[in-house]
């Protein structure tokens, strides 16, 4: 990717209105899914660190850098991505009588928005407590499934718990960002959450830190590598203003003001992630077609 034609990109966009639609693909086909896809999932290590604000606008560097990308969020209510793109969050899953082979591509498209910056997003919560809206966890692994069949890469934003719903969601993530705050107890709490992850099986994981308070980490990014164990390819910074006017414009930091230092260092992890993809392509796609087996006997044996 390059870092300069993704930023003109970026510009073009800067003041845009939002605009949602209903978005099909006219190429959709019931039951094909390129193995292609790559998907991504974002996790904070707690609430509020800035988890939905760094999975949006990597999912964003992404489109500019001329991939086609699903952002999918899955909230227990109204995410934050849905809220300040002003998309509403799909209620379809929720039909007691929906079944697994019930849900094909042209299914699932019918159920994306397309935001004006072309992204496509699709806003779910399957931690409904409401009887009649229950989405049991074949559905939603139907639904992914699918989606992988809609783009080059699926951007999953959710809350990481020993939950069905989140199990699911980690077990089909090729690599998984962790967000996290870079104060003593996010750092620890860092910690839980990847040996939690660890004990769901092998997913690689990087860290991307927020420093929201805006004092310099001790001993830098390599300090915190060091601590967790995991890459950390870069150091968001606090953007409270710049935060601040997305939520007024309705857009992504990276289209707000792209030659910002938080807008550049999205655009840093987006590629980053494209790297990783690419190096090492033969190694790397036989270990996921590995993972995708042990996932697909998961679900055999009723693991989801």
């Amino acid at each position: 990717m390059d870092s300069h034609n993704t930023v003109s990109a970026l510009q073009r966009l800067k003041g845009e209105e939002t605009q949602g639609q209903f978005v099909e693909d006219p190429e959709a086909s019931e039951g094909h899914t390129p193995s292609s896809c790559q998907v991504i999932g974002f996790v904070g290590a707690k609430g509020g660190v800035g988890t939905t604000t760094v999975a949006l606008n990597v999912a964003m560097a992404f489109i500019h850098a001329g991939q086609k990308v699903i952002y999918v969020e899955l909230n227990t209510h109204g995410g934050t991505a849905s809220w300040l793109l002003q998309l509403s969050q799909t209620a379809a899953l929720g039909h007691s009588s929906l079944r697994p082979e019930d849900i094909n591509q042209n299914f699932v498209a019918q159920l994306l928005m397309q935001h004006s910056t072309g992204l496509n997003v699709l806003s779910l919560s399957p931690w409904s407590h409401e009887k009649d809206s229950i989405i049991s966890p074949d559905v939603f692994s139907a639904v992914l499934q699918e989606l992988q069949g809609l783009a080059d890469y699926v951007v999953l934003d959710f809350p990481l718990e020993p939950s069905a719903a989140s199990l699911l969601f980690l077990n089909h993530c090729h690599i998984l960002d962790l967000v996290l705050d870079t104060d003593t107890l996010c750092l620890t709490l860092a910690k839980n959450q990847i040996e939690f992850i660890h004990s769901q099986g092998t997913i690689p994981i990087l860290l991307t830190p927020v420093n929201r308070s805006g004092i310099p980490p001790t001993d830098g990014l390599q300090g915190i590598q060091d601590l967790i164990g995991h890459e950390a390819p870069v150091l968001i910074p606090a953007a409270t203003e710049l935060c601040h006017t997305a939520s007024i414009k309705r857009l992504p930091i990276v289209c707000i003001n792209p030659n910002s230092v938080p807008a550049l260092q999205m655009v840093k992890l987006s590629e980053r992630f494209l790297k990783y993809f690419q190096e090492d392509g033969t190694e790397v796609a036989k270990n996921r077609r590995a993972q995708d087996r042990r996932k697909t006997d998961r679900r055999d044996r009723g693991g989801w």
